[in-house]
């Protein structure tokens, strides 16, 4: 696994997903042509950064609001926790 980073905020896997940081309350996570808005928390702490999985339940409106299973929620938690690390940043989850 690879990670860039194209531009400011934004972490992009060459396995398909990209994390961006969309200021100090939520990340936008893209895999393929999905999307979803995610609730996160800057915190000032060694870990940076929680995110809320409660937040995680559809994906965006192309795809016609098409619910994330637990499975999948699980998966988009731990590319996310991935994209982080290339960072140097742990992230908490809740």
């Amino acid at each position: 696994m690879m990670f860039v980073i194209p531009r400011p905020n934004v972490i992009e896997s060459d396995e398909g997903f990209s994390v961006e940081v969309l200021g100090m309350t939520g990340l936008l996570y893209t895999e393929g042509s999905k999307s979803l808005r995610l609730d996160s928390e800057v915190l000032a702490k060694p870990t940076g950064l929680i995110i809320y999985t409660s937040s995680i339940r559809t994906w965006n409106s192309l795809h016609d609001g098409e619910i994330v299973d637990e499975a999948k929620r699980d998966v988009i938690v731990e590319n996310i926790r991935r994209a982080f690390r290339f960072r140097g940043f742990e992230i908490e989850v809740a």
